[in-house]
């Protein structure tokens, strides 16, 4: 009886000892591993939540499908989406062993800094929404738009829009025709050009802005215009379409001069102000 009793005894300080052996090498050692990974998961998701709204914005807008002025600008969003979801840290499902809970633990831990990641997107977001409003300043903008910009070229001195009672075309708001046009005189004109007012001088004076409802409309515009390059009085000048405008320069200006004044006035209308 003795002998069983001095079992039960010993038995007992064994499970005893067991279970205090197991809670302090195993159960504890294991507990501290799953929230030393916790408190590492809850840092990285944090950021990544800040990381994924960023990237949730710019998918939206290129989910819309705005063409931009730029293609360039659309493209370099996309790469730059896909950058910053490789570059997102991945948070693994928690191992079933302390040794590797610990090993998790610590490459969540290593420094995660996303600021320059975000700010690649914000610029990238920023650059394709400008340049998609670019592209709507020159696609079937405003009579007033046009005039506007034009009078702050430097060397353009007036500028006249047709009217339906003084269009020399006889194409405004028709069906395929302009919905504006605007006539503008240019100080590097110097020959007399004869006419009453700028719209009947005409090109000659200095060059004029067409604007179409489509693209379509004023490639076809300009197709037409090109039958009479370099021929004499019948010259158009240089033409060149923009978005659903087309900004033509007198025939008495260089090829330089037309040049140089097409691109103040294009870089005028895509400005952002």
């Amino acid at each position: 009886m003795k002998n069983k009793k001095i079992w039960l005894v010993a038995t007992s300080v064994i499970i005893v000892l067991a279970a205090v052996a197991y809670y302090l090498y195993i159960f504890t050692p294991h507990q501290n591993a799953v929230n030393t990974f916790e408190v590492a998961k809850e840092m990285v998701s944090n950021k990544n939540k800040k990381l994924e709204s960023s990237i949730a914005e710019a998918q939206e807008l290129v989910k819309a499908d705005e063409k931009p002025l730029e293609d360039k600008t659309l493209d370099n969003l996309k790469a730059t989406l896909e950058a910053a979801n490789k570059e997102k840290r991945k948070i693994p499902e928690i191992a079933k062993k302390t040794e590797d809970i610990l090993e998790q633990a610590k490459e969540l831990e290593q420094p995660l800094d996303y600021t320059e990641t975000e700010t690649k997107i914000t610029d990238a977001i920023k650059e394709y929404q400008n340049s998609i409003t670019q592209l709507k300043q020159i696609t079937n903008p405003s009579q007033a738009f046009i005039e506007e910009r034009l009078k702050e070229v430097d060397t353009v001195t007036e500028v006249q829009s047709v009217t339906e009672a003084n269009d020399p075309n006889g194409k405004l708001n028709k069906q395929g025709g302009y919905t504006a046009s605007v006539y503008f005189a240019d100080n590097q004109v110097t020959i007399p050009v004869e006419g009453a007012d700028i719209v009947a001088k005409g090109n000659d004076v200095g060059g004029n802005i067409e604007v179409y409802n489509t693209t379509e409309d004023a490639e076809k515009r300009n197709t037409y215009l090109s039958a009479f390059d370099g021929q004499g009085f019948l010259d158009p000048g240089s033409h060149y379409v923009y978005g659903s405008i087309i900004i033509r320069t007198s025939r008495h200006l260089t090829a330089s001069q037309q040049k140089e004044l097409t691109d103040k006035i294009y870089n005028k209308l895509i400005e952002l102000k």
